[in-house]
Formats: C-alpha cells, structure tokens, sequence
C-alpha cells in the first residue's frame, strides 16, 4: 500500500511537472461541461460548455459528483485536485481488492505480485489522474468480482448488489452487461432467482430514463451518444480510432450542427452516416474492427498512455492455468473480459476504455508469474499445492470432538 501511494504521487507529480493542477474549467471533458451547467443553474444540460438544451450525452452520476465537489472548492484547481485525490482514493481501493482475491484465490506470493503491478504499472497510475470515471469503474467491478468469486450474494444480498449496479450504471452504464453478467453467475451457483434485487435495480435506476422520457421526449435507458460514438470511429478516410477533428469540442463546424440539429438530431444523423459508412465498405468495417481488437488489448490505441502493454500478454497464459487449475473461477474472469470490450470493438477504442478490467488482467499475469517463479524453485510449493495441502490436512484431521 505503501509503495502504491508513493509510486501515483510521484506520477502524478511527474504528469503535472511538479507544478499546480491545472483548473477544471481547462480540460474538455463532457462532464465537466454538464457539472458547471447544473452548478449554473441551467440542469443537466450543455456537454460542450454552449447552451445547447438537455443532455442525455453521459450517464448522470459523474457529472452530478462533480458539481457537488465545484459548488464546495469551484472551478479552479483546488477542486481538480480533490478530484484527482479522491480517484487515487478509488485506485488504492482497487489495489486492497486485488491483492484480496489473489491472496483468497492463489496465495500471498500471488497476492504481492498483483499489488507489486497494482503499485506500479503505468497503466494503474494514470486512469484517476482524468477527470473521468475510469478509477471508479475499475474499483465497481473489482468488488463486483470479489462478491461473485466469493459466492457471496446470498438471498438478502441480492438487494445491496441491485443497489449498487444501479449505482454504477448510472456512472458508466458500458459496465452493466458485465455487472448483470457476475450477478447472473452467482444466482446461476446458488440457485436463487434474485427478484429482490432485479426489483431494487429497476427502482433505483428508473429515475434516468424516466427524466429522458419526460426531458427529451425520446425512449434513452442509458446514453443518447451511441450514434456519435460509431461515427468517431467509422467514417471516411478514419482509421478506426478516435477522431478529434469530427468532435464537438474540436471542430466549430461539428458545434454548430449539434446546436442547430439538437441533440437527438446531430446523434442521429451521425448515426445515420456511420452505418451508411460500414454498409458501403464492409470489408473496410471489418479492418477497421480488427485494428480496434489489437489496439484496445495492447494498449496501442489513441489515448493517455501509448505503449505495447505487458499485462494483458502476462494474463493470456494465467487465464489458461486458471482453466486448468481453478476452473471454478473461469467464468468470472471471462464474463467481464469478454462483455465489457465489446462496444469499443464497433465504436472506437482509447488507452482509458480498457482501465475497468485492468485489476482482473493484473491478478492472471501476477498468477501467471507467481507459477513460473515456482516452476524455476521448485524447492518453494506453488499457491495450488499450499491450498490443495490444506484441504487434504482439513479432511483428514481427526475429529476429536466425538
């Protein structure tokens, strides 16, 4: 932990060059334009700082979290600095989680690799530096997978668990088909149909799309940017990645057909435009597809950190002696690593998207390590063999008790 809180503020320090954070009201960022908006009295409305009408552009928990932390420190550099420190908060949280399921799961020696990489790795360091809601995704569904890996969403706690996926998904709604994913497992091994938490969920979540309904006068359960979002990364002459100059934020042109169209309209007709775009060059699509699979698993895409990332390579082979091994805990590593890239795959990819399955790639690569360190000292009994000792020594203790 220790080791954690000086490896962040010294990147953190070295990322600012050992000089003051820079205000909010200077970074691009939709909810900072949506937060100053509320603060202003205006509603959740205007994600590129214009008057614009009502937004359902991002899910509303962010935002909403940062016009409380303004309203209190405003918009100058104090209140980015509460933001940076309460996202390092999130990410040493995540860290605690980590070293957790692997010490439960694989052994202290495995344990201390993951908080060793937790501790360290770049691609750690950097997501709470981003006013965004990158550390508190990652530590969601790091503790969504310490409940599902433990089994421990018994009947009553079905409810907490809808609670809290309602929680997040109105913070980052990409993270609920692996959240419903988890849960599912759990009902799945325990034989419990959770309606009490389904119920909770429901109930706790409606508000947002009900205030969409009433607010925008259109059916948007989640984000209404789904539309924009495909067009980013599927038009003429892209290469499957981010494109600044098609943004809002970037291009005045881009600006003034949001604000003319509204919101609905310029999303729709963006829309409209990519699929007509992938229709006409299927063979480019699927290119473009593929060059996103690469660069969002190696960390190669448009983003905060551009690097050949160590970590999903390192996790490949733990994932195949988790298989081998701990079977019992595959699918709770697959679930999320399979449902919650998907939307990038079609859309466009950036470094930050991959930060929230991070913490369970890091605990397959340390498990991966930890197994090799023992294969070369074989003297020192591997995590399998400590755990698969303890239960035949449990097993066959005598009972004295007769």
């Amino acid at each position: 932990m220790f080791l954690g809180i000086v490896a962040r503020f010294l990147f953190a320090s070295t990322f600012f060059k050992f000089s003051q954070i820079p205000p909010l009201m200077t970074r691009l960022y939709e909810d900072i334009a949506i937060a100053q908006s509320l603060v202003s009295g205006h509603g959740y409305s205007s994600p590129f700082f214009t008057e614009s009408g009502p937004t359902a552009f991002i899910a509303p928990g962010y935002p909403l979290f940062l016009a409380l932390i303004i309203k209190i420190f405003g918009t100058g550099s104090a209140s980015a600095a509460v933001m940076i420190l309460c996202q390092e908060i999130f990410s040493l949280f995540t860290l605690m989680l980590v070293m957790y399921v692997a010490q439960r799961q694989f052994g202290q020696e495995t344990a201390n690799l993951a908080g060793l990489i937790c501790a360290v790795a770049p691609p750690m360091l950097a997501p709470p530096l981003l006013i965004w809601d990158t550390a508190f995704s990652a530590l969601a569904v790091t503790g969504f997978f310490v409940s599902a890996t433990g089994l421990s969403l018994a009947r009553h706690r079905f409810i907490p668990a809808g609670a809290a996926c309602a929680l997040v998904g109105l913070t980052n709604p990409s993270l609920l088909p692996s959240l419903f994913a988890l849960c599912g497992w759990v009902a799945w091994k325990t034989k419990i149909l959770p309606w009490a938490g389904i119920l909770t969920f429901c109930l706790l979540f409606s508000p947002w799309f009900i205030r969409n309904a009433v607010v925008m006068h259109s059916f948007i359960p989640f984000r209404s940017n789904f539309g924009f979002e495909l067009w980013l990364g599927n038009h003429p002459g892209g290469d499957g990645g981010t494109d600044p100059s098609l943004s809002p934020w970037t291009n005045p042109t881009e600006l003034r057909a949001f604000i003319a169209k509204g919101e609905l309209g310029y999303i729709a007709e963006r829309g409209r435009m990519a699929r007509r775009y992938i229709a006409d060059h299927p063979a480019r699509y699927m290119t473009l597809t593929l060059s996103r699979v690469s660069k969002y698993w190696a960390l190669a895409g448009d983003g905060f950190i551009t690097a050949v990332d160590p970590i999903f390579a390192l996790a490949i082979p733990g994932l195949v002696l988790l298989a081998k091994r701990r079977s019992e805990y595959l699918m709770v590593y697959v679930l999320p690593l399979l449902l919650f890239p998907l939307p990038y795959y079609f859309t466009h990819t950036d470094t930050r998207f991959r930060s929230a399955i991070d913490p369970l790639l890091t605990i397959l690569a340390a498990y991966a390590i930890g197994t090799f360190l023992s294969w070369v000292h074989p003297r020192s009994r591997s995590a399998d063999e400590r755990v698969s000792g303890a239960e035949i020594s449990l097993t066959s203790r005598p009972d004295h008790t007769r």
